[in-house]
C-alpha cells in the first residue's frame, strides 16, 4: 500500500506560520504609518498589540476542542481567515477601537493556528514530530528576518498588507485540497491502552507529566521573551552603551536563534527532547548569572548568543512535541493549554518587570535576575520529567 505523502500539510503549515511572523511585528515595522492612520501614538500601538493577547487568551482554550471536533484543515482555515480580517482591518482602520477590534481576530489566528497547526504537523509525521514543530519556529524567524529588508523597500503599508492576503489566500487554497492525516484519536487512546496492558507498565499522568509539561510552556517561554525585550535596556543603562549597540545584542540574539532551529532539528533526531531541553535550559541559565554576575559588552554578546541559539532556537517546540505524545487523545486540547502559557507570558513578564524596570542599572539587572530563576526552573522540571520517563514505556 502507497504511503500517504504529506508534503502539502507541512508547506501550508509553513507558509502560514511565515506570514503569522511577519504579521506580528509588521505594526512596529510600519509603527509611523500606523499612528497617523489611526490618529494616536506609540502608546496607542502598544495598545493594540496588547488586545492580540487578550483575543489569544479568551480563544485559546476552545480553539484546541473545536481543532479536535472538527478537524485540523478547517480549523486551520478558520486561523488563516481570520489573519486576513486582521491584516485588513489593520491597514484600513481610522481609529484606535477599529485597530484593536482587527487586532483582537490576530489572537484568534494564534489561538487556532496554534492548536491545528502543530497537531496536523505531528500527526503527518509523527515519526519525526520533534523536528517538524521545530521548523515551525525556522519559518517563523526567517521570515522575520527578511522582513525589515522589505519594509525598507515598501514603505506603503497597504501594498504590504495585500501581498500577505494574497499569500495567506493562496495558502488557504493550498490547504483546501491538500489532504491531512487522518486524527484518529480513538485510535491512539487504544493503543496508549493496549501498551499499558500489554507492558504492565504506568503511563504519564496528565494531573502531573502533563502540568510540569505545560508549566515548560511557560517557563521557556518566560526566558527567550523577557530577555529579547529588556536586552535593550541591558545594553544602555547597565553597560552605558549607545541606543544602537544595544540594540545589536537583539540581533546577535536573532542570529543565534535562526540558526539553532536547523541545528535542534538535526540533533533531535538523535537526542531525546527531554535530554536536550535539560541542557539547553542549564546554559541559558549560565549565561543570565554570566550577565549579572559579570555584567560587560563581551559577556552580553555571548550572552546574547546563548539565550538565542539555547533559548529560543525550537526548544518551545520541542516541550509540546513531548506533551503530544504523552497524550495523543485530544492533541488540540493539550496544545491549546500549552500555548496559554506561551500567552500568558506575554502578560506576566512585562507585568512583573513593570513594577521593577527603571532607568537604574540594579532594577534592570533585578529583572534579569527574575528571568534567571525562572529558566533555571526550566531545568528542574526537565530533570523531573526525565525521571518520570523511566516509568513509561516510551523511548
Amino acid at each position: 500500500m502507497k504511503k500517504a505523502n504529506y508534503a502539502g500539510v507541512a508547506a501550508g503549515v509553513y507558509v502560514n506560520f511565515a506570514i503569522v511572523g511577519m504579521a506580528t511585528i509588521i505594526l512596529s515595522q510600519y509603527s509611523a504609518y500606523f499612528q497617523k492612520a489611526w490618529n494616536t501614538d506609540v502608546k496607542g500601538i502598544s495598545t493594540v498589540l496588547s488586545v492580540v493577547g487578550i483575543g489569544r487568551i479568551l480563544t485559546i482554550l476552545f480553539a484546541g476542542v473545536i481543532s479536535d471536533k472538527i478537524g485540523r484543515k478547517k480549523t486551520m482555515i478558520i486561523a488563516m481567515t481570520s489573519d486576513i480580517l486582521f491584516l485588513l482591518g489593520a491597514a484600513f482602520s481610522h481609529s484606535l477601537v477599529m485597530a484593536c477590534v482587527a487586532a483582537l481576530f490576530f489572537g484568534v489566528t494564534n489561538s487556532f493556528g496554534d492548536s491545528s497547526c502543530y497537531p496536523a504537523v505531528t500527526e503527518a509525521f509523527p515519526e519525526k514530530s520533534a523536528t517538524m514543530t521545530s521548523l515551525v519556529k525556522a519559518a517563523m524567524s526567517l521570515a522575520q528576518f527578511v522582513f525589515p529588508f522589505w519594509v525598507s523597500t515598501v514603505s506603503d503599508a497597504k501594498v504590504t498588507v495585500i501581498v500577505l492576503v494574497i499569500a495567506l489566500a493562496l495558502d488557504i487554497a493550498l490547504v483546501f485540497f491538500t489532504p491531512f492525516a487522518p486524527q484518529n484519536e480513538k485510535e491512539d487512546t487504544v493503543a496508549a491502552t493496549e501498551v499499558h496492558k500489554d507492558n504492565d507498565r504506568p503511563q504519564p499522568k496528565m494531573a502531573v507529566d502533563g502540568v510540569l509539561l505545560i508549566a515548560l510552556g511557560f517557563t521557556i517561554c518566560f526566558t527567550f521573551y523577557v530577555f529579547s525585550q529588556y536586552a535593550p535596556y541591558f545594553g544602555s543603562n547597565v553597560l552605558h552603551i549607545g541606543t544602537t549597540a544595544s540594540a545589536t545584542l537583539v540581533s546577535w540574539y536573532a542570529m543565534a536563534s535562526l540558526i539553532s532551529v536547523f541545528v535542534t532539528a538535526t540533533i533531535v533526531t538523535k537526542v531525546k527532547p527531554l535530554t536536550i531541553i535539560i541542557i539547553y535550559s542549564f546554559v541559558s541559565t549560565l549565561a543570565l548569572i554570566a550577565m549579572i554576575v559579570v555584567p560587560s559588552l563581551t559577556t552580553g554578546r555571548i550572552a546574547s548568543l546563548a539565550i538565542g541559539f539555547f533559548g529560543a532556537g525550537g526548544i518551545w517546540q520541542l516541550g509540546l512535541s513531548v506533551l503530544t505524545k504523552y497524550f495523543p487523545s485530544g492533541k488540540g486540547r493539550v496544545t491549546s493549554y500549552y500555548s496559554l502559557m506561551a500567552s500568558t507570558t506575554y502578560f506576566i513578564g512585562p507585568l512583573i518587570s513593570s513594577f521593577i524596570i527603571s532607568d537604574t542599572a540594579a532594577s534592570v539587572l533585578t529583572v534579569f535576575g527574575i528571568n534567571m530563576v525562572v529558566t533555571a526552573a526550566s531545568v528542574v522540571i526537565a530533570a523531573i520529567l526525565i525521571y518520570r520517563k523511566k516509568k513509561y514505556n516510551f523511548e
